[in-house]
C-alpha cells in the first residue's frame, strides 16, 4: 500500500513538471500585443525643392521635376520591417530592424535590366509590412524620367553626368580646361577628351570619351581628373563602408581595354579596376572602402581631392585605347541598383 502511494505521488510530480510551460528560446519575432500597423504609420513625402505629403501632392510623383520619395514610420518599438515599392513588372525593396524607418527613393528599381534606370510610368504601390501583421499600402501615379540632379544627401549625390548636371557639372557641350585636367602618358602621339551623344548610355544624352594612341604598347595611356572641391561636405557620413561609387563604362570593343576609375587623397589614388570584356554600356558599383591603392591599401577617408578617369590597358599593354564614361553617382547605404 505504501509503495502504491509513493508511486502515485511520483507520477503526479512528474506530470506537474512535464506540464510546465516550455521556456522561450531566442527573441520574440512578433511585435508586442499593444502594437498595431495602420495606414497612418506609413508616412510618404514628396521631396524636391520643397516637401509635401504624398496626399497633398495629389498622389503623384514627377521624376522629370527631380522629385523623390521620403518614406518614414515611427513604430514605437523595435520591429522587423520591409518596404516594397512595385508596379506590375518592377520592384524595389528596403528592409531593416528598428523602432523607425527613414528611406529615400528616386524611382530606381532594385534590379537594373541594362536599359531602364527608372520605374515605368503608371501606378506604383508602396507597401509597409511588419512581421506577424497584415501589411498596409498606398498607391501613387509615377511619371517622367529621373536625372538624379537634386538628391537628398541621405540618398546620395550626383558628381557629373556630362549634361551639365551634378555638383561638379561640365561647363559646356565640349571639353574645356574648366572641366578638369587631362593628359596623356609619356610619349603619347594623340590624346583627347571629348563629349559625344552618338552611343549614349542608359543615363541618356552626352558622355565623355577618352582616347589615346602611342607608337609602342603601354600600360598607362593617360587620364582625365575632376577636382572635388569640398566634396566631404556633400556626404552624409565619413564611413567609407557606407558609401558607394556608381558609374557607367564602355569602350569601342578594342582588345586590352581597361576601365580604371579612382578617388585621389593627396597624391594617392584608390582604384576600381575592370577589364572591359563586355559590349555596350555596363553599370559599375564600388564600395568606397573596396577601392585600393596599387599596394592594396583601402580607402578609409572622405578627404578626397579628385576623381580620376584613367586610360589603362588590361590584361596586356596596348598602343591605342578608347573608353567612355557617364553618370558618376555616389549613393549612401547601398549601390543604386542592388541586383
Amino acid at each position: 500500500m505504501r509503495y502504491k502511494l509513493i508511486t502515485s505521488i511520483s507520477l503526479c510530480f512528474i506530470f506537474f513538471i512535464g506540464c510546465r510551460p516550455v521556456e522561450k528560446v531566442g527573441p520574440d519575432i512578433c511585435p508586442s500585443d499593444d502594437f498595431s500597423l495602420t495606414s497612418d504609420k506609413l508616412e510618404i513625402y514628396v521631396i524636391s525643392s520643397s516637401t509635401s505629403t504624398l496626399e497633398d501632392a495629389g498622389n503623384k510623383l514627377d521624376l522629370d521635376a527631380s522629385e523623390g520619395l521620403n518614406i518614414k514610420s515611427d513604430f514605437g518599438e523595435v520591429v522587423d520591417w520591409k518596404i516594397t515599392i512595385s508596379n506590375s513588372t518592377q520592384s524595389k525593396v528596403f528592409s531593416g530592424k528598428g523602432s523607425s524607418l527613414d528611406v529615400y527613393w528616386y524611382g530606381q528599381p532594385g534590379k537594373f535590366d541594362g536599359e531602364k534606370m527608372n520605374f515605368d510610368p503608371g501606378n506604383v504601390t508602396v507597401e509597409l509590412s511588419v512581421v506577424c501583421l497584415e501589411p498596409v499600402s498606398k498607391t501613387f501615379e509615377l511619371s517622367g524620367k529621373q536625372n538624379f540632379s537634386s538628391l537628398h544627401p541621405k540618398f546620395g549625390v550626383l558628381l557629373r553626368d556630362w549634361d551639365k548636371n551634378g555638383i561638379y557639372p561640365v561647363s559646356s557641350g565640349t571639353y574645356t580646361g574648366a572641366d578638369g585636367w587631362k593628359g596623356g602618358g609619356g610619349g603619347v602621339d594623340t590624346f583627347s577628351v571629348e563629349y559625344f551623344d552618338e552611343y549614349y548610355s542608359p543615363a541618356g544624352n552626352k558622355y565623355v570619351q577618352i582616347y589615346a594612341d602611342f607608337e609602342n604598347p603601354q600600360w598607362y595611356l593617360g587620364a582625365h581628373s575632376i577636382d572635388l572641391l569640398s566634396f566631404k561636405n556633400y556626404l552624409p557620413t565619413e564611413n567609407t563602408d557606407s558609401l558607394y561609387l556608381n558609374i557607367f563604362s564602355s569602350s569601342d570593343g578594342g582588345n586590352n581595354t581597361g576601365s580604371q576609375v579612382a578617388f585621389q587623397v593627396g597624391g594617392t589614388s584608390y582604384l576600381g579596376l575592370e577589364q572591359i570584356n563586355w559590349t555596350g554600356w555596363k553599370f559599375l558599383s564600388y564600395q568606397f572602402s573596396g577601392l585600393t591603392t596599387n599596394s592594396g591599401d583601402s580607402l578609409k577617408t572622405t578627404d578626397i581631392s579628385a576623381f580620376v578617369l584613367q586610360l589603362g590597358a588590361a590584361p596586356e599593354k596596348s598602343k591605342e585605347l578608347t573608353v567612355r564614361y557617364d553618370f558618376i553617382l555616389v549613393t549612401y547605404g547601398e549601390p543604386l541598383f542592388t541586383e
